[in-house]
C-alpha cells in the first residue's frame, strides 16, 4: 500500500460478519428486557423486551403482507419510535429499507417510487394525500403510523396488536456483501438526487467504528438525543448504533429550540451529535442560557466543516474539552474520518475510521498527492456504497480506476494523518485565477456579533471570472450595514477573498435537512 494512501484500523471482528437483521436481533435479545432503549419527546418509553417483541411481530406481519427478501419498503415520516421499529423489522425480513424526506413534493416522491418500486409505504397522516396519489403509478400497500383509522390503509398499532410473538423467529439469511440494507438519498449536486444503495456489510462497518472507544464510543452509559432526521445517514446511523450498544436514546421528532434544550436538561444528555447550524444556535441563541446543559461531555459534528473559531465558542459555552468533527457522506455509509475521543485538533475532521482508506488526488490528473497538498478526497473500503440505484453510468463515473470513490470534496492531511476539509470542489469560487473558499468566508462572517447566519457564493463577472457575494442574516435587534460587513471581511482576508460582489441581507439561509447550505437556492435569489 502506497504511503500516499491513509489507512484506518483494520476490521476488529467485534461484530459478526452477518446481516444487520441477525446482528441487531442477537444484540437486542442480549440486553436486559427491562432496560430502557428509547424515550420519545412525549415521555413514552420502550424497553429492550418490548423492542424485541414489536420488531418480531412487525417482521411477521410484513411477511404476511407479502414482503420478500430484496423487496423495497419505503418510510416517509419524521423521527419516531415507529420509524426505528420499521427499519429493524425491514432488516429482519431482508427488505431494502428506503428512507425518504417526508417534506418531498409529489413530483419528487414519484421520481423515487419509479426508481425504487416499493411494495409497502409507511407514513404519517401528513404524507397520506401524496401517497394516495402515488398509487396511480405504483401498486403499493400503505401503513399509517398515526392512531386514526383510514379506509384502505393498514394501521401500524393495530397491525402489531393483531400478531402474536413467535419465540422461534429468526431473521432471513442473506449475503451481507451483496444484499442492500438501506436505500438513502444523496444530496445530489446535479439534477435529481440519487438513490444510494448501502449493503449490510457497509453498514456493519459504520456500527464497528460507532462502538469503538477510540472513535465514536457509543456505549451503555451514554444518553443520546436523536433529533437529526432519520431519513439522513447521520441521523439513522447514530440512532441504530445507540440501540446496538445499549445507549439510552431520546427521540425528538424534529429540531424545535426550546424542546431540544429542555430534553437535554431533563434526560441529562451526555453525547450530542450535531450539524453546524446547531452549533451556531448553541453559541448565538439567548435561549441557551435558560437551560442546564452541563451533562454534555462529548459533541460530534458532521455534514459540513466547522472552523477552529466555532469549535472554541462551543467548547467555552458547554465547558467541554473538544468539539469532535466527523467527515463523511451517504455514499460511504456515514463517516470516513473522525476526531478520536478526547483528542483536540482544531479545524480537523480527524483520522480515517475502521475499514476505510483515503487518498488525496489532483482533481485534473488523478495523481495522488502528499502531506499538506490540497486535492480531492477519494475513499475506498467496506463502507463504500454498492452504487446508485438504476444509474450505472453515474455509478461508474463516481469511482476512479483504482476503485476509490470520488468525494467531490477538497482537503489535505497533515504529517500526523489528520484530515482537513477545505470546501466542495464544485463550490470553490474562481476569482482572477485564485481559489476562494465560501466556507472560509462564512466562518468569518458568523464571528461578527451582528451576524446570525451567512452563506457565500460566486457570481459571474466578465473581468474576474467570479466575485464572492455574501448573504447575511442579522441577529435580532442588531443593525449592521453592507459597508461594515465588507470592511470587516477586508480586514481579515487577502485582497482576492474580499466580498467584491457585495452583501445581500435576507431572513434565512436556505439549508438542506442535514444542515448544508443550498447554494443553488442562493443563486436563484440573485
Amino acid at each position: 500500500m502506497s504511503d500516499l494512501v491513509k489507512m484506518g484500523p483494520l476490521d476488529n471482528q467485534e461484530l459478526p460478519k452477518k446481516s444487520l437483521g441477525a446482528i441487531f436481533f442477537e444484540k437486542i435479545k442480549k440486553w436486559d428486557a427491562n432496560r430502557v432503549a428509547i424515550v420519545d419527546w412525549t415521555g413514552e418509553e420502550l424497553n429492550y423486551g418490548h423492542l424485541l417483541q414489536s420488531t418480531v411481530k412487525l417482521a411477521t406481519q410484513m411477511t404476511k403482507l407479502g414482503v420478500k427478501k430484496g423487496d423495497v419498503i419505503t418510510i416517509l415520516s419524521p423521527n419516531s419510535t415507529k420509524f426505528i421499529l420499521t427499519v429493524l423489522a425491514g432488516f429482519y425480513v431482508g427488505a431494502k429499507v428506503n428512507l425518504l424526506n417526508p417534506d418531498y413534493t409529489l413530483g419528487e416522491l414519484k421520481h423515487f417510487c419509479e426508481v425504487c418500486h416499493p411494495v409497502l409505504i409507511f407514513c404519517t397522516a401528513k404524507s397520506l394525500e401524496n401517497v394516495f396519489e402515488l398509487r396511480n403509478c405504483v401498486s403499493v400497500d400503505i401503513i399509517l403510523y398515526d392512531t386514526e383509522t383510514v379506509d384502505d390503509v393498514e394501521n401500524f398499532d393495530k397491525l402489531i396488536e393483531a400478531c402474536t410473538f413467535d419465540p422461534g423467529f429468526s431473521p432471513t439469511k442473506l449475503d451481507p456483501k451483496e444484499d442492500v440494507a438501506l436505500i438513502l438519498t444523496s444530496s445530489g449536486t446535479t439534477g435529481f438526487p440519487k438513490s444510494v444503495q448501502l449493503t449490510h456489510a457497509s453498514l456493519r462497518v459504520t456500527m464497528l467504528y460507532s462502538g469503538d472507544p477510540y472513535f465514536l464510543d457509543v456505549n451503555e452509559n451514554e444518553r443520546i438525543l436523536s433529533f437529526l432526521p432519520f431519513f439522513h445517514m447521520f441521523g439513522i446511523g447514530i440512532t441504530l448504533a445507540g440501540i446496538l450498544y445499549g445507549a439510552k436514546l431520546v427521540i425528538l421528532e424534529k429540531f424545535v429550540p426550546d424542546r431540544f434544550l429542555s430534553l437535554i436538561q431533563k434526560h441529562r444528555i451526555t453525547k450530542l451529535y450535531a450539524v453546524p447550524p446547531i452549533l451556531l444556535f448553541l453559541v448565538k441563541s439567548p435561549l441557551v442560557q435558560k437551560y442546564d446543559l452541563s451533562s454534555i461531555t462529548d459533541v460530534l459534528c458532521g455534514a459540513a466543516t466547522v472552523t477552529k473559531e466555532t469549535e472554541d465558542l462551543v467548547e467555552a459555552q458547554l465547558n467541554i474539552h473538544c468539539v469532535r468533527q466527523i467527515y463523511g457522506m451517504t455514499e460511504v455509509s456515514g463517516g470516513a474520518t473522525v476526531i478520536p475521543k478526547n483528542l483536540k485538533k482544531p479545524g480537523s475532521s480527524g483520522q480515517v475510521v475502521t475499514g476505510h482508506q483515503i487518498k488525496i488526488c489532483d482533481p485534473e490528473s488523478g495523481k495522488a498527492l502528499g502531506v499538506n497538498e490540497v486535492g480531492e478526497l477519494r475513499i475506498k473500503g467496506d463502507g463504500v456504497m454498492k452504487g446508485y440505484l438504476s444509474k450505472e453510468i453515474e455509478t461508474e463515473e463516481a469511482f476512479d480506476e483504482e476503485g476509490f470513490f470520488k468525494s467531490g470534496d477538497l482537503g489535505y492531511y497533515d504529517d500526523e494523518g489528520f484530515f482537513f476539509i477545505v470546501d466542495r470542489l464544485k463550490e470553490i469560487i474562481k476569482y482572477k485565477g485564485f481559489q476562494v473558499s465560501p466556507a472560509e468566508l462564512e466562518s468569518l462572517l458568523i464571528q461578527h456579533p451582528a451576524v446570525k447566519d451567512a452563506g457565500v457564493i460566486g457570481i459571474p463577472d466578465e473581468k474576474a471570472g467570479e466575485l464572492p457575494v455574501a448573504f447575511v442574516v442579522k441577529q435580532p435587534n442588531q443593525d449592521v450595514t453592507e459597508e461594515e460587513i465588507v470592511c470587516y471581511i477586508a480586514e481579515n482576508v487577502s485582497v482576492q477573498k474580499r466580498l467584491s460582489g457585495g452583501v445581500r441581507f435576507i431572513e434565512e439561509i436556505p439549508k438542506s435537512s442535514s444542515g448544508k447550505i443550498l447554494r443553488k437556492k442562493l443563486k436563484e435569489l440573485l
